[in-house]
């Protein structure tokens, strides 16, 4: 068999893992009895990690990896921006907590939610769409925030610019770059 002929049957592997588990949905919907019905939607949510396996064995590592390091650059594309403005950063905030908040209450109130469960889903899935839009909306900045109060040995190093003499983007980039070539990782700084 050609290298090119595996390649192709290990990348239709690694699609038909990734479509297996959307057939838990018709396998819920059928009269089979609960056993059947588990086992079988245990493989199909397992799919991809079950067809990992023979795929890469089929293609072989290098072209595995290189799926794996083009995907990865596809979705490094996706990252959100460093800097964002105070407005937009603000809409992120509310896109972030006015979901969430609401999510919390209904779950104390469900009155809140509509009786209609296809509404309701809709309504649960609007919002995690919100959410998920302010994930990029609020920029990387905010992440990294985020991830620095997830560290203990973190601490939080702020420029205010009435304390900088001149240009404080150029000192503070400079202090960046001194951080970095000191071999200390800036956000476990002890």
């Amino acid at each position: 068999m050609s290298a090119d002929t595996r390649l192709k049957l290990g990348v239709a592997l690694l699609i038909v893992g990734l479509i297996m588990p959307a057939g838990t949905l018709f396998v819920v919907a059928t009269n089979w009895p609960e056993s059947v019905k588990t086992i079988v939607g245990t493989i199909l949510v397992l799919g991809f990690e079950v067809m990992l396996i023979p795929a890469v064995a089929l293609m072989g590592k290098d072209n595995y990896e290189r799926i794996r390091d083009k995907a990865i650059a596809l979705l490094k594309t996706l990252k959100p921006a460093g800097n964002v403005g105070s407005t937009r950063y603000k809409i992120g905030l509310y896109m972030l907590v006015c979901p969430t908040l609401y999510a919390w209450i209904a779950s104390y109130a469900p009155s809140w939610l509509p009786q209609d469960y296809v509404l309701r889903v809709w309504v649960n899935f609007g919002l995690d769409l919100i959410t998920l839009a302010s994930l990029f909306v609020l920029g990387g900045d905010f992440w990294d925030k985020v991830r620095g109060r997830c560290f203990f040995m973190t601490r939080a190093l702020s420029c205010h610019p009435e304390q900088v003499r001149g240009d404080p983007f150029r000192k503070v980039h400079h202090r960046i770059v001194e951080i970095e070539n000191s071999g200390i990782l800036a956000h476990h700084v002890p």
